[in-house]
């Protein structure tokens, strides 16, 4: 009886450890990020309307929040302000926008205010931004049910 030698084919052992720690670290980094992203936007109960589709501005837009109220009536990030503190920030915006040599066109502002507020506010807010050449500003809205 003649015995041959059979050819066995040696798979190359693969450690998945290190693309096992890029996926968790991958999954906790986007865990994060969401968590800023909703702390940036404060709960209010914005009016109900059919709205546009979502455009892409070549920059993030300055989200402001406007609560129904109390003297520091406005919230961007994570700060509570003012209104005399957030026409500052709108300038600062302004300026740092022109010395990177950007056009107005593309600076964007959202305006998400509650809608049991008074509308004067956003008014006074969006007189302030015509004032600066900002004609491009949007209330945000939630749709209809």
């Amino acid at each position: 009886m003649r015995f041959t030698a059979r050819h066995r084919v040696h798979l190359p052992d693969l450690d998945l450890t290190a693309m096992i720690d890029v996926i968790f670290l991958l999954i906790i980094f986007f865990m994060t990020t969401a968590q800023f992203v909703e702390r940036a936007r404060a709960e209010l109960e914005l009016p109900e309307e059919k709205g546009e589709p979502e455009a892409r501005a070549a920059l993030p837009p300055l989200v402001i929040n406007v609560l129904m109220e109390g003297p520091d009536r406005y919230i961007v990030g994570e700060r509570q302000m003012g209104q005399v503190a957030v026409k500052e920030l709108i300038d600062r915006e302004i300026m740092r926008l022109r010395e990177d040599g950007r056009t107005m066109g593309e600076f964007e502002v959202v305006i998400r205010a509650d809608q049991r507020g008074a509308s004067r506010w956003i008014n006074d807010l969006g007189a302030y931004l015509r004032e600066r050449g900002v004609w491009r500003w949007r209330l945000a809205t939630e749709p209809a049910r």
